[in-house]
């Protein structure tokens, strides 16, 4: 099991702060964070990555940096068309901004960096002061009833073998709901952010998490209740590692593991860690429900500026 604390990370007030890098990666949206943080960081090449899920129309891009606009919603093919925009990546200082990423391309471009050659790289997280409309915003507008493995993500499965699920209680309950739907019969390990990013999105969550309908009132959900900080990717692997190894105390190893990382981008950064460092030697699937359509816009100012 690796100690996850060798791993720093500290807050900044401004994006201008953060030292200079060669290449600079963003995922484009109406958010004034992840514009703000675009225009001011120090880097030699800038990508802005327009997600299909956003529904952007061409007069509605940015004008500044390098557009790289994927037409297929499938994770390596917008991880494909990026990285064909970057030379030499496993030399260059570079920095990801994960704020806007749809998390399925998130999880598969850490994984598509660690199979490259990439030793290490800055990720940065924009924290809001508060969510749009606080317990009812809306993050995934639309989703398909698919819930599958991330690509190159999913592992082994013995159909003889118990299952898993590690989930990562955020805002949307109709996606906590089709992902414990889709996995009925497995044990559940909720992972609450906790701290929260500020004080009242702790009850904001658990509030929305109790419309997902009968897991939460199963005795899993309150005996298997896990927390970690909701801006910390880094104790989000370490908590995430520490559950599965205590499930393969058990059943001499017997289990079937599935994550499903519903919560922050921080911490969806934390589960995409756990995967490239332990998670796929252990053979772990990474799963989500397909969406559809994501907000453009879901938060109100910048807050802290933190990076890992």
């Amino acid at each position: 099991m690796i100690d996850y604390s060798i791993f720093y990370y500290r807050n900044y007030s401004s994006p201008s702060d953060l030292d200079e890098f060669d290449i600079f990666i963003s995922a484009y949206n109406s958010s004034e964070r992840v514009q703000d943080v675009f225009s001011n960081i120090n880097a030699s090449k800038k990508l802005w990555l327009i997600h299909p899920e956003y529904y952007l129309d061409d007069h509605e891009l940015p004008t500044d940096g390098v557009i790289v606009k994927p037409l297929e919603r499938v994770e390596n093919i917008q991880v494909r068309n990026l990285l064909s925009n970057i030379e030499n990546i496993t030399e260059a200082r570079l920095c990801i901004d994960v704020t806007g990423f749809m998390r399925h391309v998130l999880v598969f471009l850490v994984a598509s960096l660690k199979k490259m050659g990439v030793k290490n790289f800055t990720a940065i997280y924009s924290e809001p002061t508060s969510y749009s409309d606080d317990e009812k915003t809306e993050f995934s507008t639309t989703t398909s009833p698919i819930v599958r493995s991330i690509q190159g993500i999913s592992a082994d499965i013995d159909p003889s073998y118990q299952d898993h699920l590690i989930i990562n209680v955020g805002y949307d309950h109709k996606i906590i709901s089709q992902v414990c739907t889709y996995k009925d019969s497995a044990t559940v390990y909720p992972l609450f952010s906790f701290p929260s990013l500020s004080a009242d999105m702790y009850q904001q969550s658990a509030f929305r998490a109790s419309f997902s309908g009968d897991i939460t009132k199963k005795d899993d959900w309150f005996i298997n209740r896990k927390f970690a900080p909701a801006n910390n990717p880094f104790a989000t692997a370490q908590i995430i590692s520490e559950i599965v190894n205590s499930i393969d105390v058990t059943n001499d190893s017997k289990n079937n593991i599935y994550l499903a990382p519903l919560s922050t981008k921080a911490q969806t950064l934390g589960f995409a860690i756990y995967w490239a460092l332990e998670g796929e030697e252990r053979d772990v699937s990474i799963i989500l429900p397909e969406c559809l359509t994501y907000s453009r816009e879901t938060s109100k100012g910048l807050k802290r500026l933190w990076s890992y």
